[in-house]
């Protein structure tokens, strides 16, 4: 029998890059811990920065029972004189059950100490708890931080879990939070948790809130905006697949913005602008004509009824950043090539 499964950890925003380092590695985790406890089946695996879900459509409710056959010593070492030898014993502790309960069988052409060990399965319900703590062990971000008073690190603070296995709020605990049937939608639509009536709810309640649970959603959201700004201005926005994941995974309602600079900036390399828009601010650069403009695009997780303050605010941010590029430039160029400080090198 199987019912679906829910597992959602809430977290403080996960940074992008390492996250998506690891995401095939965190899949992987989860499928051989599936494995390993007799439980597989098919899952999805989703992120957003401020949640890591799993999700089964058809989970066993316990695990397949075992068999397993044990070959233990040769009979002729096992037994001397009609008493079991100390081989003989170890090998029944080994089993968990007394000497006089192992049988015997043939192996490799010799009469050697057999048991076979039938172990009913445990129900999931069960194993969760065990299962999560250690597929959370398992992620390896690289940089690890601590918070409260707790001992063990995590990549960011863990602030609400839920484990819904069908009807039932499996109990589950991580980092002192204790599971419960609650999550959290965008900060900018309710800063409270909200209730999931059950696991189909899920997505409808996220949805609700300003949350695009699914990666790819958020993606083609994302691309859906660029081809809008590009025809209603008649120009060509830069479509960097390693930053658009980046966007796309420190966003959970993506809203892509297009802002501007001054045009005297321009007067700079453009490999020293798109450097400055894409590696420090994430801002996607936007070309007319195959050459670049004084606008760019950014790609916000706002939610809000008027974007202008948040589109000013990136043009604050990278205005700086360019000043003192174009500064060092100019200085570079009054200098030229020849340098007399060299020449004490």
């Amino acid at each position: 029998m199987t019912k679906p499964l829910l597992i959602e950890i809430g977290v403080e925003e996960l940074p992008a890059i390492p996250l998506l380092k690891i995401t095939k590695k965190i899949e992987e985790s989860w499928a051989k811990m599936l494995k390993e406890y007799r439980l597989e089946n098919n899952f999805e695996f989703i992120y957003t920065p401020r949640r890591l879900v799993l999700k089964h459509d058809a989970m066993p409710l316990a695990q397949e029972d075992s068999t397993i056959e044990l070959m233990g010593p040769p009979i002729s070492a096992a037994i001397k004189e009609g008493e079991p030898t100390q081989a003989g014993l170890g090998f029944a502790r080994k089993c968990g059950v007394a000497f006089e309960a192992l049988g015997r069988a043939e192996n490799n052409g010799r009469e050697v100490l057999y048991y076979k060990k039938e172990e009913k399965g445990a129900q999931t319900s069960e194993l969760l708890d065990e299962m999560i703590g250690k597929w959370i062990d398992s992620m390896a971000f690289g940089k690890m931080m601590r918070w409260g008073e707790r001992k063990d690190e995590f990549i960011r603070p863990v602030r609400w879990l839920q484990v819904r296995l069908g009807e039932a709020s499996v109990p589950v605990e991580l980092f002192g939070v204790k599971s419960d049937t609650k999550t959290y939608v965008h900060r900018m639509v309710r800063y409270d948790a909200v209730e999931v009536p059950d696991i189909s709810a899920y997505e409808e309640v996220l949805n609700r809130g300003a949350v695009m649970l699914q990666p790819r959603q958020r993606e083609e959201v994302i691309l859906s905006q660029f081809d809008a700004i590009e025809e209603a201005e008649g120009i060509t926005i830069e479509r960097d697949r390693a930053l658009l994941a980046e966007v796309v995974a420190i966003t959970e309602n993506p809203k892509a913005l297009l802002g501007s600079f001054d045009e005297m900036f321009l007067e700079l390399p453009p490999e020293v602008i798109i450097t400055s828009m894409k590696e420090h601010q994430r801002y996607f650069p936007v070309f007319e004509h195959g050459k670049l403009t004084n606008k760019f695009v950014v790609v916000s997780n706002a939610y809000t009824d008027d974007y202008s303050k948040v589109i000013a605010g990136n043009e604050r941010v990278l205005k700086p950043r360019l000043s003192d590029a174009l500064f060092f430039y100019r200085n570079d160029l009054q200098r030229g090539l020849s340098t007399e400080g060299l020449e004490k090198v």
